[in-house]
């Protein structure tokens, strides 16, 4: 660990890192262990730390008397996932969202649907480009110029290319963290009531009902945000209504052995009733009856509560990964 009253406590280099901080509190010392969102130096520096339980904490450096990079927390038995990298991870999450029109430059992925959602309207700018770093993105600019969208990057924040792209004037955007975790486990800990009152429906398609709950819906085009979710060849909507009324909705996807879980939404009347663990349940239960062992879930780490949710299930945090845009768009 570095020295109590050492400044530099933890810098970009190791942004998106698991790290251990200790920092002092009324009372002692306290450690506090997770993924490193951000750091920022100065006399108003922090560090931005999203703890393995979901909760995000922001660090005064001044408190800080020790700092380090740790190994991936220990899974317990039966909770191991395959071993991805984060690279391939973003490969696997773009599967279970497809941008309507893609050109790959080089290894990166330039997706654009029109400006719905930022993961179908972003690069995956993972692996190498082809060309050196500032004649790609001044290619990523032309790009979505063309288009009359705003350019955006989106990569893990471990990537060393973040550091390279602040350089260049490219700011970051909000974080997402991808979380992951094994089905079956999480089904063994998910075990329906004896008694209940909901009913859960899934279908191919997205129904009228489904989209009526689902809160991000792109007004402007829905036909488009469809496709998006579409998209995937083996992908099903589930419906959860207690009665006649619905009450919860979800998605999922399925990559080969991998389910990616989205648009999880509970109406606001029946929400902290169980619904999201029903909807969970059934999402995990109709992937694993279409070959699936593996499950993935993308949060944003501003969203305090889904983390604590997804944590209380049992995920882990895989990656977390950010946007970049330029400082001055033209």
């Amino acid at each position: 660990m570095r020295d109590e009253g050492q400044v530099d406590v933890l810098g970009a280099v190791e942004v998106g890192r698991r790290v251990s901080v200790r920092r002092r509190v009324d009372g002692g010392l306290t450690d506090v262990v997770g993924h490193l969102l951000d750091a920022v130096s100065g006399p108003a520096g922090r560090l931005t730390v999203l703890r393995r339980d979901g909760e995000v904490v922001d660090i005064d450096t001044a408190a800080v008397t020790a700092a380090k990079v740790v190994p991936a927390a220990p899974v317990r038995k039966g909770w191991e996932v395959p071993a991805v990298s984060a690279d391939d991870m973003q490969r696997i999450c773009w599967a279970g969202w497809p941008a309507r029109e893609v050109e790959m430059l080089g290894d990166w992925a330039l997706r654009a649907h029109g400006g719905i959602t930022g993961r179908a309207n972003s690069v995956m700018a993972v692996g190498d480009p082809g060309r050196p770093l500032r004649d790609a993105l001044d290619a990523v600019r032309g790009w979505y110029a063309a288009r009359d969208l705003p350019p955006q990057v989106q990569l893990p924040l471990a990537d060393p290319a973040n550091r390279q792209m602040a350089e260049l004037g490219w700011e970051r955007l909000h974080v997402t963290v991808v979380q992951v975790a094994p089905i079956a486990a999480l089904l063994a800990t998910m075990s329906a009531p004896e008694v209940t009152d909901l009913r859960v429906v899934v279908e191919p398609t997205p129904s009228p009902t489904w989209l009526s709950l689902m809160h991000d819906l792109d007004d402007n085009d829905p036909e488009s945000h469809v496709a998006i979710l579409t998209g995937p060849e083996l992908v099903g909507f589930v419906t959860v209504r207690r009665g006649d009324e619905p009450v919860g909705i979800g998605r999922v996807s399925v990559e080969g052995t991998w389910a990616g879980v989205t648009s999880v939404d509970v109406a606001p009347t029946a929400r902290r009733q169980g619904v999201a663990s029903a909807v969970m349940r059934a999402l995990l239960t109709w992937a694993q009856e279409q070959g699936a062992t593996s499950s993935y879930l993308q949060v944003r780490a501003a969203n305090a509560a889904a983390l604590r949710l997804y944590a209380g299930l049992g995920y882990a945090t895989h990656h977390p990964y950010g946007y970049r845009a330029p400082r001055t768009q033209a």
